[in-house]
């Protein structure tokens, strides 16, 4: 009976270490912004926090593609190991938007706030797509 208090704080102490070193989905300041030619999805390169960096390697930071729609609701994320990756403009396609060699997003036939707190989940918790599966 013991362990299961055990196991419960464990778990919580991983989720709280996880909410500290997670990146926020949001950001104020994109290193790119970029809208879709019929101004119905928007796409951000967002850089991410890194507890630690040596002099000239800020642009080796990670960070991660936020694509919304026209309303502000996410439609999907992808995790970037480093933001300096990102060194050509999305092509914005019938289906998806394509950072070559980064990521592709596919849009989203509708989205709710529902959906929008899923994607936020997923990114606290690191369950999004890696840029490594798009190269």
């Amino acid at each position: 009976m013991k362990l299961l208090p055990a196991s419960l704080a464990a778990f919580a102490g991983l989720i709280v270490i996880a909410a500290a070193t997670a990146t926020p989905v949001d950001c104020q300041d994109p290193v790119m912004r970029s809208v879709s030619p019929d101004a119905r999805h928007s796409l951000a390169i967002c850089r991410g926090q890194r507890l630690m960096a040596m002099p000239g390697k800020g642009a080796d930071a990670p960070g991660h593609a936020l694509l919304r729609d026209a309303s502000g609701r996410i439609e999907g994320v992808v995790a970037i190991e480093a933001i300096n990756m990102v060194d050509h403009p999305p092509r914005w396609e019938e289906a998806a938007v394509d950072l070559p060699l980064v990521a592709r997003i596919g849009y989203a036939r509708s989205t709710s706030m529902l959906d929008d707190g899923f994607w936020r989940l997923r990114a606290w918790l690191r369950a999004v797509p890696r840029d490594e599966e798009f190269r």
